[in-house]
């Protein structure tokens, strides 16, 4: 059973958006998941910022993604985005 989802990821700005963005979408096809539709906002000053890994963020990139596939691929999916060190958040919402 399929149903849509939507991720948001705040992502390292610089050059290294656009290489993490390539494997996000390699990311997706590894939990056997369909890209519905996908959006980069570019860079943007966060609200408040945030500290990772002893680092601190002020501007984030920007990337939604609107996807179908199961709820046993979100799992496979999130396991995946916890160790990419170019991704700051995600947040998956159930549609």
């Amino acid at each position: 059973m399929s149903r849509n989802y939507e991720v948001a990821f705040l992502l390292k700005e610089g050059e290294l958006a656009k290489v993490a963005v390539e494997r996000i979408k390699e990311y997706f096809s590894k939990a056997k998941a369909s890209i519905l539709s996908e959006n980069d906002m570019g860079t943007r000053q966060l609200a408040y910022p945030i500290h990772r890994n002893r680092e601190n963020f002020s501007r984030a990139f920007y990337y939604f993604v609107k996807a179908e596939m199961s709820p046993d691929s979100i799992i496979k999916l999130e396991k995946q985005i916890k160790f990419d060190e170019e991704i700051i958040r995600h947040m998956v919402l159930a549609e």
